[in-house]
Formats: structure tokens, sequence, C-alpha cells
């Protein structure tokens, strides 16, 4: 039997052991097939986007985030702080590690955070990086139990072409009454307007459960997994944990 697990290991190790560099590979002959295009061209679409959103909702959007504000009674989550701490693993082939901070204003959000991917290969151990910077998000529901948000930014690879790319990103979040329980649903895409092509597709889903709770510093366990695609063919998946810290900003004092 330990030998038949000896070969298993063996072998998932020798299938997976060009990936990553397929995914740095696929990035390098997208950025040659450009051709001397201009560089991070998607984070123009993306300032775009932006432009365009602000233009449409300028009039009302000061009401808008007023009445977000006006519903912190009913979830304090409108205005809060998360700290982040997951890492996913695919057995004998992939480590994913999203160290990860967003903050929430009524209407609006930011998240940051750091992708690093690393792979056990037969040679030997083979990584990389990328910076995802949601750099506006909009909260268009907040109830006392959801938020539903979506946003955009930009997805820099740290390999390859080195390039940018506009990144959207599509969310939920959902928790108990009590806040001892909740869970997250998020769906991510970074495209290169340029080329047509999609750097990276991915799909997460986490669920938490409350450790501790003082004053308005909460500490959560999340569980949950996370799918990712490079270049629409290069596959990454892992189940993913970690720690969760959320800090509630104190109501204004009349």
């Amino acid at each position: 039997m330990k030998f038949f697990l000896s070969v298993f290991l063996v072998l998932q190790i020798l299938f997976a052991s060009a990936q990553v560099n397929d995914i740095k590979n696929s990035s390098s002959q997208n950025a040659s097939s450009r051709g001397g295009g201009e560089r991070g061209g998607g984070s123009s679409a993306g300032g775009a986007f932006f432009a365009q959103v602000f233009i449409q909702s300028l009039q009302g959007i000061a009401t808008w985030q007023q009445y977000k504000l006006d519903r912190r009674s009913k979830n304090e989550y409108i205005v809060s702080l998360d700290i982040l701490g997951q890492a996913a693993i695919q057995p004998s082939r992939y480590y994913l590690m999203n160290p990860r901070i967003r903050g929430n204003w009524g209407l609006f959000s930011t998240d940051f955070r750091i992708n690093y991917l690393l792979q056990e290969t037969a040679t030997g151990t083979e990584s990389l990086s990328s910076i995802d910077w949601q750099i506006l998000q909009l909260n268009l529901v907040t109830t006392r139990n959801v938020i539903g948000r979506v946003g955009g930014g930009f997805m820099k690879e740290n390999f390859g072409g080195n390039l940018s790319f506009f990144e959207s990103t599509y969310g939920v979040f959902i928790q108990s009454t009590n806040k001892k329980l909740g869970g997250t649903l998020e769906y991510r895409l970074a495209q290169d307007f340029i080329m047509g092509a999609i750097p990276r597709r991915e799909i997460g889903a986490q669920f938490e459960y409350r450790l501790s709770t003082k004053g308005y510093w909460n500490t959560y366990l999340t569980l949950g997994g996370v799918y990712q695609q490079y270049y629409e063919s290069i596959n990454v998946w892992g189940i993913q944990a970690g720690l969760a810290f959320r800090v509630f900003s104190p109501p204004i004092q009349n």
C-alpha cells in the first residue's frame, strides 16, 4: 500500500511540474503578442470605467452614501476594516496564499491583496505572485444580513510580461444576526482588452465562524475553497483556511 501511495504522489508531482511555468510562459507570450502596445492598457480601461460610473451617478451619490451610513445601526459591517490571512492547498501540488485587507465605508469599499502561488515540482519549487487591488467597490446591497458588492481595479503580474490588467469583482457577504456565523462568495475576472485575453478568472467561497469578540474587534476562523484559471487553460484549485480580523467603527456620538 505504501508503494502504491508513493507512486501516486510521484505521478502527481510529475503531472503538475509545468503548471506554474506554463502560467509564466502564457503571460510572456501574451506580452510579446502586444508588439509594443501600451503596457498596462487594462488599467486605462479601468479608469474609463470609474469615470463613467461617477459621471452617471454624480447627482445622487452623496444622498446614496448618506443612506448607506444611516444603516449602520442595522449592520456595523457597513463601516469596518477586514484583515485576512488565508492559504489554500491542493495536496502534493499547490500552495496559494492571499494576505488581504479591505476597508468598508458605506457605499464604498477598497480591497488590496497579494496572490502568491507556490508549486512543488520534480525539479524544485516554482512560484509566482500578483498584486490585486480593487480600488473601488460599490456596496449596492446593505441589509442586516447581506452585503452585495461590485467593483473594479487592477491585477499586476509579477512574472511573464509584468503587465497590469483591469480586474472586476462581484461578491456577496452573508452573516447571521448575531454575527457569529457568516460566508462569502466572490468572482474575479482580469481582462486584457488589447489582446482579448483573460489572464485570470477566479471564484472563491468561504465560511466563517467567530472565535472571539472584544469590543469592536472580532476574530473569525475561515474555511472554504478557491478555483483559479489562468489564460483560459491552466487551472489551479485548493482547499482554503485562515483567520479574519474585523474591526467595527464605533458609532458617532451626537
